[in-house]
């Protein structure tokens, strides 16, 4: 029997590094959580046992660190570009490098409407995101956000669905909308403050939410998209992800009492899931 290795790559997953940038008294805080994957010429080590070009995962994980000295962690999508440059211009060996990170958020405490110099507060699960992938002539980057948690209370329905046999699905015009969106983008130019944009797409996401009556997911998740797409002309596409997390009427009629649609059992599973990918034309 014969075989061939048609892809490989290694690196570090779930490097945790906080950093913090003092100015004048006031510091700035950031927790991120890096993966680095590289490609390369590295098939010896599999084919041959051969480690020469081998770049041990524990130096992986030290550059982190050593990257964040030298260059600091202005955001996530700086630092990730740094490092994923490091390593392609360090190694002739590196073909390709992809750096994935998360970062989990921290904003400052406040107090009679004034935002402490060096106290957070966290506790949400909610993340920013990026991905870099370069080589020594390239770089792609994608932005985002991940576990942004939304409920409204009214305001949503479900209709006109079809309907079989094996449908129990009540329609309704008046019903809990809860989900977690998953957002992701590319960014045509690196160079861009994606902070910034970032903390505008979010603002478009909540406001299409909030405001806007949603007679299904999908139509919701749609019009956020284009919400994102008018407000931010640096953004040509972007794909959102968003389960719906039932909370379904309780069914008290047994009891002998009468729910006025007040009265609910969350669902955590199983849940719908609606994603959808939408670009702007020129």
């Amino acid at each position: 029997m014969s075989v061939i290795l048609t892809n490989q790559s290694y690196g570090k997953s779930q490097v945790c590094l906080s950093y913090v940038t003092r100015r004048d008294g006031i510091h700035d805080f950031i927790q991120i959580t890096v993966d680095v994957a590289l490609e390369g010429d590295f098939h010896a080590a599999y084919l041959e046992g051969d480690n020469s070009n081998v770049v041990p995962t524990d130096t992986v994980k030290n550059t982190v660190y050593a990257i964040a000295r030298i260059h600091g962690v202005e955001s996530i999508e700086s630092f990730a570009q740094h490092l994923a440059k490091h390593f392609c211009k360090t190694y002739p060996q590196v073909d390709s490098t992809t750096v994935s990170i998360s970062q989990t958020l921290w904003t400052r405490v406040c107090r009679d409407g004034a935002s402490h110099d060096h106290a957070f507060v966290g506790g949400s699960n909610e993340r920013n995101t990026c991905r870099v992938v370069a080589t020594n002539d390239s770089l792609l980057m994608h932005s985002g956000l991940l576990g942004l948690q939304v409920l409204k209370t009214t305001e949503s329905g479900f209709v006109g669905f079809s309907k079989d046999q094996y449908t129990t699905l009540a329609e309704t015009t008046d019903r809990i909308f809860a989900t977690t969106i998953t957002a992701d983008w590319p960014c045509g130019d690196p160079t861009l403050d994606w902070t910034q944009i970032r903390d505008t797409v979010r603002g478009c996401l909540l406001d299409i939410f909030s405001n806007r009556y949603s007679p299904s997911v999908q139509k919701t998740l749609h019009e956020m998209a284009e919400a994102v797409l008018e407000e931010c002309p640096q953004i040509d596409e972007i794909a959102l992800k968003m389960p719906n997390q039932h909370h379904i009427p309780a069914d008290i009629a047994k009891l002998g009492l009468e729910n006025n649609n007040d009265i609910f059992v969350p669902s955590p599973e199983p849940f719908g899931v609606i994603s959808a990918t939408i670009r702007r034309v020129a």
